[in-house]
């Protein structure tokens, strides 16, 4: 029986075969970004319970170095057992763990209501001024509050917004409500906002929620998480629906609507092999 572990690993392993540049390596399966050579953008996937020889190993580092890209992978160790400890044993080094967290729709509470708060799962019908709201919460929660961030820029954003839910992808909106229920100067205000992906295999992540920090601690990330993930388990049927918190705070309040620790999420590569100019 397939686990929840493995379902995740698997959706990351589709993930990279849906990559614009993307290469079979017999139980691997390489994204990659034919214009950036930045790690982060350039990584493999093994297949859920494949079993690893040295062999594959050396095959998925000759596919990076062809390429003049650092060999690196992101997968969930319990869906592939066994192959960190072989990616170690062929001199890989561990780059990061992150922990994810899963729910299923048996396990999801909320989302509760807010007093003139209202939430909107957006999709290919959303409006252009939900979506820079959307874009608005996640620039003020995860921008630079150094660098300067235009309407030219909040445009692009829109249009990146656009196109994913036109893919079928979701977004979520927390604004106050536009019943006459909201705090005075809050109606139609971006509040919080967040997106997912597409679902694959009966999965898919959440990501980028965001709050603005006005509007923190009154439950409103809650509120977005909650009704962006009831969405797809409800509507979209997937099976379960996963995220990678970005610290404790967030894995605290990611658990009051239900989701529970699951695993790690491990990033690993091999440093100084790769990197450089493509071979011919």
């Amino acid at each position: 029986m397939e686990t929840l572990e493995s379902k995740v690993n698997a959706y990351l392993h589709a993930n990279a075969r849906n990559r614009k540049v993307n290469e079979p390596c017999g139980p691997f399966h390489i994204g990659f970004d034919a214009g950036n050579p930045n790690p982060f953008l350039n990584y493999a996937v093994p297949q859920s319970g494949a079993a690893i020889g040295a062999e594959d190993i050396a095959a998925l580092v000759k596919a990076f170095e062809q390429r003049g890209r650092t060999p690196r992978l992101e997968f969930a160790p319990g869906g592939a057992p066994g192959v960190e400890e072989a990616l170690l044993a062929a001199g890989f080094e561990v780059q990061q763990r992150l922990p994810f967290m899963i729910v299923t729709a048996a396990e999801l509470s909320g989302p509760h209501p807010i007093d003139g708060v209202e939430v909107l799962v957006l999709d290919a019908s959303a409006t252009d001024e939900d979506l820079r709201g959307v874009a608005i919460a996640q620039w003020e929660a995860f921008g630079d509050p150094e660098e300067a961030h235009d309407d030219a820029a909040f445009d692009a954003d829109v249009a990146g917004l656009r196109a994913a839910v036109e893919s079928g992808k979701f977004a979520v909106l927390a604004r106050g409500a536009t019943d006459g229920t909201a705090a005075e100067g809050e109606a139609g205000v971006p509040m919080a906002g967040g997106t997912c992906g597409l679902g694959i295999d009966g999965t898919t992540e959440v990501g980028g929620i965001a709050t603005r920090p006005a509007f923190r601690r009154r439950g409103i990330g809650a509120a977005v998480t909650a009704a962006l993930t009831r969405h797809l388990l409800e509507v979209s049927g997937l099976d379960c629906v996963w995220l990678s918190p970005a610290g404790p705070d967030q894995e605290r309040l990611y658990a009051t609507v239900g989701y529970r620790s699951l695993g790690e999420m491990l990033f690993i590569w091999l440093p100084g092999a790769g990197a450089g100019e493509a071979s011919e």
